[in-house]
């Protein structure tokens, strides 16, 4: 007898979050699961904001107009710029104690069923252009959507406060998929799958904007021991094992699925409008190019670990050295967090004309800044995956990438490294590539072998891994009561640990 299609609940809450690489994966992954016939998925739709306060829905027998309105204003706040804790003192204290009352005070989670004929352009807008094809406009028309009145600091507030976790009514679902740790209760039946992308707030510690999100990882992967992990790379699960190794029987690895929205497209004319429309004003605008310039370029949001300033220091030693003029460093990106010292070096060097910074770019826009480009320079000191080397070689740009054990998975010998803290290591990497005698055929052998790394991390190649996964899952299940049970019992170990 034929089993029926998997039910699948998508948490969707960091896909309004840019064009930074865990919202890239959040929308690619609908679009695998949504394409996939033994799948039925829905988006699980609620606010990124750390002030927001609970939505209160219309009743069930209210007048279709007022549902209509009520659904508006929800998304209306969805789109509300996602502000940050105030940075010191009283004020700090006073909005962390204001969310966390409004938190533990409310009644709970509840769920609404979005009208999505009337409201699909909106949502496609907020959460999904930023990285899939008009192509895929279907897939969102005819999708299923439902609308929950909490938020992320509400989430963050009850795993802090050692709450228990907020209950979703997920009856009728096989799964729901989280995006990282994610302090849910689940109805029985259910299975909790965590999307887990790094254990980087662990093991990178001085790159985090605040001591928090420290606390908050640890006790969010705690809170999930009684889930299932999957992660985007080996590296990314080796990692979370060493530290949990309670989760090795409890995780797998998935990678992120590249966008076919990535391919060669040479335009001239286009690059000249994106160069001049995407400036950023952070940055300043800087002098135009002169005639025959080339350029490397990086992509990324502006943080540390994304090692920006190493890069430039790089690039300004390879101009010292090499004399060329015409070579020019393009910086695709905006500011994160503690941005302050990268943002600096940055406009002395837009001043001068050696460096372009961009923002805003969109997927087709930075396809042909990838395909005019001399080489992709990706340096950052810590990784889970990383789009940018996969989507530069898909474009057929050779790509320089620091030594980390994500990048080898992902790339392996498709990429020339460098060591991320050794600025002499990456000036030479970049001379090698694209100043050297050997510039040609390093160039020819490395994207030779980048195409079948490409061919690796297709949508289709990640579907299939996804589907083989879910069903195992599915049929491995315990029975619903003791399932519930085994996951009250843990959850309740980790607040006592905690």
């Amino acid at each position: 007898m034929a089993r029926s299609r998997l039910r699948v609940l998508l948490d969707l809450s960091m896909a309004g979050r840019g064009y930074c690489g865990i919202a890239q994966d959040v929308r690619l992954l609908y679009k695998t699961l949504a394409l996939c016939p033994e799948i039925d998925v829905t988006g699980l739709v609620y606010r990124p904001q750390k002030f927001a306060r609970w939505h209160r829905f219309a009743r069930a027998n209210a007048p279709r107009s007022a549902r209509a309105a009520n659904q508006a204003e929800f998304l209306w706040k969805l789109a509300e710029p996602r502000i940050d804790w105030p940075t010191f003192g009283m004020a700090r204290w006073l909005e962390q104690l204001r969310v966390v009352g409004s938190t533990l005070a409310a009644p709970g989670p509840r769920m609404d069923e979005l009208d999505t004929e009337k409201f699909w352009p909106t949502l496609w807008r907020l959460l999904f252009s930023q990285t899939l094809s008009p192509k895929d406009v279907p897939l969102i028309q005819r999708g299923k959507f439902v609308l929950s009145n909490f938020s992320d600091g509400m989430v963050f507030a009850r795993t802090f406060s050692n709450r228990r976790p907020l209950p979703l009514d997920t009856r009728g679902y096989d799964f729901l998929i989280v995006q990282g740790p994610r302090s849910f209760r689940t109805s029985p039946g259910t299975q909790q799958i965590v999307r887990y992308h790094d254990m980087i707030p662990i093991l990178e510690p001085d790159t985090m904007a605040n001591p928090l999100v420290i606390r908050w990882h640890d006790r969010a992967i705690r809170e999930n021991r009684a889930g299932h992990f999957v992660c985007n790379s080996e590296p990314t699960r080796d990692q979370l094992v060493r530290v949990h190794p309670e989760l090795a029987e409890r995780s797998a690895t998935i990678p992120y699925a590249l966008s076919e929205v990535y391919r060669s497209e040479r335009n001239t004319a286009a690059l000249r409008s994106i160069i001049t429309q995407r400036r950023s004003p952070a940055s300043g605008a800087g002098p135009k190019p002169a005639a025959g310039w080339r350029y490397i370029m990086s992509v990324s949001t502006l943080e540390p670990r994304k090692n920006f300033l190493n890069l430039i220091r790089a690039f300004t030693q390879l101009k010292e050295t090499s004399g060329d003029r015409r070579l020019k460093l393009v910086i695709v990106g905006s500011p994160g967090w503690s941005y302050q010292p990268i943002m600096a070096a940055v406009r002395s060097l837009v001043e001068r004309g050696h460096v372009i910074h961009l923002e805003d770019v969109s997927p087709e826009e930075l396809r042909v800044l990838y395909t005019h480009t001399e080489a992709l320079v990706f340096p950052s000191t810590a990784e889970g995956f990383g789009f940018p080397p996969l989507e530069a070689l898909a474009c057929g740009v050779p790509v320089i990438a620091s030594d980390l054990a994500a990048h080898r998975w992902v790339l392996d010998d498709a990429a020339l490294y460098c060591h991320p803290h050794d600025v002499s290591t990456i000036a030479a990497a970049i001379k090698r590539l694209v100043l050297s005698d050997e510039s040609s055929a390093l160039r020819r052998g490395l994207l030779a072998r980048g195409r079948e790394r490409v061919a690796r991390f297709s949508r289709e190649r990640c579907s299939d891994e996804w589907l083989q996964l879910l069903t195992r899952l599915r049929e491995e299940a315990p029975e619903r009561g003791g399932d519930a049970k085994r996951v009250a019992a843990e959850q309740r170990d980790t607040r006592k640990i905690a």
